[in-house]
């Protein structure tokens, strides 16, 4: 008798959510500079004519650029962890079978618990 042989059946496609989880710290960080560029550059020059702890003053592009790169780094991954803990909980919520959770033991999953 001769066996077939069969593909195994496709994986499914992650969801882009480093993409989306940039794209929503881009937003926030566009968003949170053009606030701090526009609405507080009375606050922001005065912070740029105060020299540092070193003696050197920081122009004011350098400020609004480590305000843009800080919050769009820390938007985006807090983003990206919501998502994947997210998704996670949905992937066990929503089995097929109905099995019990995968951490559970034989002699768990034998009472019924």
């Amino acid at each position: 008798m001769k066996k077939t042989r069969t593909s195994p059946p496709p994986r499914p496609r992650p969801r882009p959510r480093l993409r989306w989880s940039a794209a929503a710290g881009l937003a926030a960080a566009v968003a949170v500079t053009t606030v701090v560029a526009t609405a507080r550059h009375a606050a922001l020059a005065r912070a740029a004519a105060q020299p540092g702890g070193n003696g050197q003053k920081l122009s004011l592009q350098f400020i609004l650029f480590s305000d843009f790169a800080v919050t769009f780094v820390a938007v985006t991954a807090v983003v990206f962890i919501a998502a994947t803990v997210a998704a996670r909980r949905a992937r066990r919520v929503t089995r097929a079978d109905g099995a019990p959770a995968a951490r559970r033991g034989r002699r768990a999953a034998a009472r019924g618990w």
